[in-house]
Parts: structure tokens; C-alpha cells; sequence
């Protein structure tokens, strides 16, 4: 787990830091028992991202038009990578001042406020509790639950005499997920999200099968999107790099830490490799189905066909070993804020009664309601672009303040246009996830 961060009442100046501090090196001085590789580190990152969403892709394409629509996806991918190099280089520049090994995302945020002017400085304690209280709610889990359970009743159901309902195969899932959820290793999770990300291509390939069985065809096909359209392929491109939750918890568990960002670094050759694939099953999924194309490609294969039951299985399956990554997060953040308050000799007894009702949770939510997604959604419009936007630019602004943002305060300007840019995918994603529960009740 990650280590903690001891307040200060006085700050010193940028100006007057210590000169010993330029030799104090954070991850020269972080101990962490079971390190994960470089390469486990990749596959997190890659598997943190890359979802059966992928699969969504050519509605995309089809609604930022071919050439907007790969040139946007590249630079969309460029702003992710630079958010989270934002983040973390403020991280390791905090802790190289403050001559601390590792911060998670929330105490960097609480520190970069701290270190800023006067009036910023109260606003730190909120801003942490808000980071840590978002990264507690399982969103992920939740939503990954419903699907796995949704499409496992779709499959049986269809194709026998069951007529079981969703939350049977909700319950169901449920027994291999105690398994699962109860990996606390970052280390250890990593053949887990292996084979999620192999069973991902696996869906891909299948969907190369179906999409090239027929010539691909550039008429009627948008080079440009409409306005209408613009909104819808900004956020479904956006978010489709996005695992902010992921940055710390993975790279603050790393062998080698210097390698997630840097030249390449695992963070851009992440984010090349997707903006490519992205592109590509985009693309070619546009030219061969146009307007017809659906929210998820598989939904235009013959559904009556074995192979495309073959991809809702590897799909749910692919979804239910990604849970024990996304669980990962929100159990970290909790064990963070309660692990001093617990003896040690009851470390393990109380985090696996932390991580089994965290699970209860989750599964009582998604039977309870199984269209929890719809809501969910909602949160994530409205926190995913604080988290994934706004607040890399609000520490990078804040630690820089006043004097730090280079000739004609470019860096300033840049930070103001990419807030601007965030303010745009919230009220758009806002009021997009409000219009789907209207929908659902009508």
C-alpha cells in the first residue's frame, strides 16, 4: 500500500529549498515487498483502458467522421498521456522537495495545494477527501457485475430452456469474483489482466472476421462530424484512454518507476498502441456497416450465429478477470484511511472483511438494481473529467504558481484552454447520462 505523507505547518519557498534535496531521489527510497515488472505494469495500464468499449469504436468513427475522427482520436490520446504526465511528475517533484518516497493521487493533490499561495492552501483537505471518496465508490465493479451477469443470462437463456433471471446470473458470478477480489497484490493481478487483454483481442479478431467478410465500401461515409455528433465522439474517444484511477496504484507499485512515463515510457507507448487500434477497428468497422453501425459492432453480427455467442462469452469472461484491478483501487483508498486506526496482528482478517463486503455491496447494488449502469454512467459524466482533466491541471497550475509557466506563460494559457476543453465533456457527458435515465423510465 501506499506510504503517507506527515502535514506541515511552514512551507519554505521554492527558492530556499534545501541543496541536499537534488540529491534526494523518491524512487531511489520507496520499499515496496512484492514490486510489480515493468512489463505487469504495461499490461495494468493497457487492460486499465482498453475494455470491451473497444468494440465501440466505429459508432465513434462513424460519429467524428473518418478523417476528424482518427486525427482526434490520435491528439485525444496525446491529451491523456499529457494529464498523466502532469500528475505524476508533479507527484515526483512534491516528493522531492518534501523528501518523500511516493504520494497517492489524493495527498498530491492536498500537498500541491499546500505548497501553493495562502488562499489555495484550505482548499487541499476538500479536495483529497473529494479525490478518495470518488475512488471508494466501485464504479467499475459495479457496472462489470451487471454486464457479466446480463450477458451470461443472454447467452443461456437464448439458446435453452432456462428462463432464470439477471440476478441469478448475478449471484453466480458472484462466486468467482470472491476469489478474484481477494488478490492484494498489484504483482499478482497481472495473469489476471493478461488474460482479460487476450480475450479482448480474441473478440477483436473474431470482429476483423465478421467486418472484412464483405467489401468495405467509402460511399455515403462522413469525412467530418456534425456539432451534434462532435459531443458524442469527444467523450466516448476521450474516456476510451482513460484509467485515471489506475495512475497511482500501479506506478506507485512498479520495480521500475522511472519507466512509466519518460521516452517512450509505459504511459505514451500505452497510448500509441490504443490511439492505432482505436483507429483501425473504428475505421474499418465504419466502412463496412455506415449508419447502420450500432453503439457496440457486435450487435451488427447475425446474433443467432455460434461465433457471435462465442464473443458475448469472451467478453463477459474478459470483464469478470478485469474486476480484480478496478476492485484494487477503491480497497487501496479505503485501507490507506484506516490501516493505522487497525492493530497489525488483524491486518489481514480485517482487509478480507473489508474486500468480502465490498463485494456483498456490489452484488446486492446490481441485483437490487440491475440497471445501476444507467446511474453510474451519471457519476462517472461528472467525476471522470474532474478526475481525468481538471485536476492534473489544477496541481500542474497550482505548483507552478506564479512564476513557473515558461515565455508568455504559455503552459498557463495551455492548462486554461484544456480546463476549458473539460468543462465542455462535463456538461456534454452531464446531460447525456441524464437524458438515458429519462429514457430508461419511459
Amino acid at each position: 500500500m501506499t506510504d503517507g505523507i506527515t502535514s506541515k505547518d511552514t512551507l519554505t519557498e521554492l527558492g530556499a529549498e534545501d541543496e541536499t534535496q537534488e540529491d534526494y531521489d523518491p524512487y531511489k527510497h520507496r520499499t515496496i515487498s512484492k514490486p510489480t515488472s515493468t512489463f505487469g505494469t504495461f499490461v495494468h495500464v493497457m487492460k486499465g483502458a482498453m475494455g470491451v468499449g473497444i468494440l465501440s469504436m466505429p459508432y465513434a468513427i462513424r460519429n467524428g467522421g473518418l478523417i476528424f475522427g482518427v486525427i482526434g482520436t490520435f491528439l485525444l490520446g496525446m491529451l491523456y498521456s499529457h494529464c498523466v504526465h502532469l500528475l505524476v511528475e508533479t507527484a515526483y517533484k512534491i516528493c522531492k522537495r518534501e523528501r518523500v518516497p511516493m504520494l497517492s493521487f489524493a495527498q498530491t493533490v492536498d500537498r500541491a495545494c499546500a505548497l501553493g499561495s495562502p488562499k489555495i492552501r484550505p482548499m487541499g483537505k476538500i479536495l483529497k477527501n473529494v479525490v478518495d471518496y470518488f475512488l471508494m465508490i466501485p464504479i467499475s465493479s459495479m457496472i462489470y457485475m451487471v454486464f457479466v451477469g446480463n450477458t451470461i443470462h443472454d447467452v443461456i437463456n437464448a439458446r435453452t430452456d432456462l428462463d432464470w433471471d439477471v440476478r441469478v446470473y448475478i449471484l453466480l458470478v458472484a462466486v468467482p469474483a470472491i476469489g478474484i477480489t481477494q488478490v492484494r497484490e498489484i504483482k499478482y493481478l497481472v495473469p489476471f489482466s493478461a488474460i482479460a487483454t487476450t480475450l479482448i483481442f480474441a473478440n477483436v479478431i473474431i470482429s476483423l472476421y465478421y467486418i472484412f467478410k464483405e467489401p468495405l465500401s467509402f460511399d455515403d461515409r462522413d469525412l467530418f462530424p456534425t456539432f451534434d455528433s462532435l459531443t458524442t465522439f469527444l467523450g466516448a474517444a476521450y474516456f476510451a484512454f482513460d484509467a485515471t484511477s489506475l495512475i497511482f496504484p500501479v506506478s506507485n507499485q512498479m520495480k521500475h518507476p522511472e519507466h512509466y512515463l519518460g521516452c517512450p515510457g509505459i504511459v505514451n507507448v500505452n497510448n500509441i498502441c490504443l490511439a492505432i487500434l482505436y483507429c483501425f477497428i473504428g475505421v474499418v468497422g465504419y466502412l463496412r456497416y455506415g449508419d447502420n453501425i450500432q453503439g457496440s459492432i457486435t450487435l451488427n453480427f447475425p446474433q443467432a450465429e455460434d461465433l457471435a455467442m462465442v464473443i458475448q462469452i469472451l467478453s463477459a469472461v474478459a470483464i469478470l478477470f478485469s474486476i480484480g484491478i478496478f476492485f484494487y483501487v477503491p480497497i487501496e483508498t479505503v485501507w490507506r484511511r484506516v490501516h493505522d486506526r487497525i492493530p497489525p496482528k488483524w491486518h489481514v482478517t480485517v482487509q478480507t472483511l473489508i474486500r468480502l463486503l465490498y463485494l456483498v455491496g456490489i452484488v446486492g447494488i446490481a441485483c437490487g438494481v440491475p440497471d445501476i449502469g444507467t446511474f453510474v454512467g451519471f457519476i462517472g459524466a461528472v467525476f471522470n473529467p474532474i478526475l481525468a482533466l481538471w485536476l492534473p491541471i489544477i496541481v500542474d497550475t497550482i505548483y507552478r504558481w506564479p512564476g513557473d509557466f515558461g515565455w508568455m506563460k504559455w503552459r498557463l494559457v495551455k492548462n486554461g484552454l484544456m480546463a476549458v476543453f473539460g468543462m465542455f465533456l462535463l456538461i456534454t457527458g452531464t446531460i447525456s447520462s441524464v437524458e438515458d435515465i429519462i429514457d430508461l423510465y419511459k
